[in-house]
């Protein structure tokens, strides 16, 4: 009996120690195992960072050619000139660069030939003036007609003094007057005589007469755009940025005026005028509308808005009123009036908030635009014959009334 429970329990052993040693096998196959998954993991991320830095390295490569070839703007369809645009060093590109921004100094440099610093003119003897340091702004000569040149200038407390003087670009000095201003646009006129500028002066201005070319124009969302005159406060200082909005407008007496805002940083005190990078003049910066543009960066007024106004000054014209606000209807259907000024003429004509106007002596008025420009045509008395649509009971009727402007 002793004998058989000796070999059981011996064969009780085996059977745990066979359990035991089957165990213990298969931990190092799993270890094992993991050991070559890692190992494959990180050749296959290596590989994989090596593909992944060559592609990014070949785009970049082809990224680079590309800019190089539009920047230069010397492509062409043969395989040797193709070769070459290839192999062109970084150098290219710099001295690329180097080429537009001296074109940007020569346009800011020949816009600053036309700008002039308009001041107080002083009578007084040295002992006499007072210690303050004198207000001075910016002004454009925009025109020579027969014995006078003309400024553009924009409307302040400075213009509304009697005595002016204003220093061209090389430091002379001559005595200005106020033809007369224009408080809807914002903008003053100042007349010199050209027999108080020496010849070698008149040699050296130039003259930008935007009044020629206002229908060219028409600045674009991302435009690059120089403000020039006293934009950061610095007489003669020049300041290149980009358009960021350029559907801003806001209603005035009788007209609508086009902003356009900037990315150049606003400082107060500053102002001037805005041209393109072909040197023509696109506007007359403006805080005025700050409500509208924002307060942060710079904005101007269209020059095609300030055009007609700043003519009539010119030839003595005084501008015909009517008395509306209004904005466009939409789909070229005329101006949709959004105010009458009271006792205006549109007032005693018959024109009231709500009305469409879409012609005028029988001329259709497709927006703002072309009824601005059909009263800058008349002068003050001219009766003007108005057709306008009013709604009434819920139906549309067309009506005629007659506007006598001041």
């Amino acid at each position: 009996m002793e004998e058989k429970r000796k070999e059981a329990g011996e064969g009780y052993c085996f059977l745990q120690e066979a359990v035991q040693e089957q165990h213990t096998k298969k931990r190092p196959r799993l270890v094992e195992k993991m050991v070559y998954a890692i190992i494959l993991a990180v050749v296959f991320g290596a590989v994989a960072a090596v593909v992944f830095w060559k592609v990014q390295d070949m785009l970049g490569e082809r990224d680079a050619r590309i800019y190089r070839e539009n920047l230069l703007n010397s492509a062409s369809s043969t395989p040797e000139k193709q070769e070459s645009l290839t192999n062109r060093s970084d150098a290219d590109k710099i001295a690329a660069y180097e080429e537009y921004w001296k074109g940007i100094a020569q346009i800011g440099t020949q816009c600053n030939r036309s700008v002039v610093a308009v001041g107080q003119l002083h009578t007084e003897s040295w002992y006499q003036k007072n210690q303050q340091e004198d207000v001075v702004q910016s002004g454009l000569v925009f025109k020579r007609k027969g014995s006078a040149l003309y400024i553009l200038t924009q409307t302040s407390s400075l213009i509304e003094k009697k005595a002016l003087e204003v220093e061209f670009c090389d430091g002379t000095k001559a005595f200005a007057e106020l033809v007369d201003g224009d408080h809807n646009t914002g903008i003053a006129v100042l007349r010199v005589a050209v027999k108080e500028v020496t010849k070698s002066t008149l040699k050296k201005v130039e003259e930008k007469d935007f009044t020629q070319y206002t229908s060219e124009l028409s600045p674009k969302l991302s435009d690059r755009i120089l403000l020039f005159g006293a934009p950061n406060g610095l007489m003669k200082s020049v300041m290149l940025g980009n358009i960021v909005n350029a559907e801003l407008s806001v209603q005035t007496l009788d007209r609508n005026l086009s902003l356009y805002a900037t990315d150049i940083a606003y400082t107060e005190g500053g102002n001037g005028f805005a041209a393109d990078v072909e040197g023509r003049i696109v506007g007359v910066i403006t805080e005025a509308y700050q409500d509208v543009t924002g307060e942060t960066n710079w904005s101007f007024i269209s020059i095609t808005d300030i055009a007609a106004a700043a003519q009539a000054i010119v030839d003595h014209k005084q501008t015909a009123f009517m008395g509306i606000h209004g904005r466009d209807a939409g789909g070229h259907k005329g101006v949709y009036v959004t105010e009458v000024q009271l006792k205006s003429p549109a007032y005693h004509g018959g024109v009231r908030v709500a009305d469409r106007i879409d012609a005028i002596d029988g001329s259709k008025i497709r927006d703002m635009a072309d009824f601005s420009l059909c009263l800058s045509t008349h002068e003050p008395g001219d009766r003007l014959e108005i057709h306008l649509s009013r709604e009434s009971g819920g139906a549309e009727k067309n009506k005629t009334v007659r506007v006598t402007l001041d």
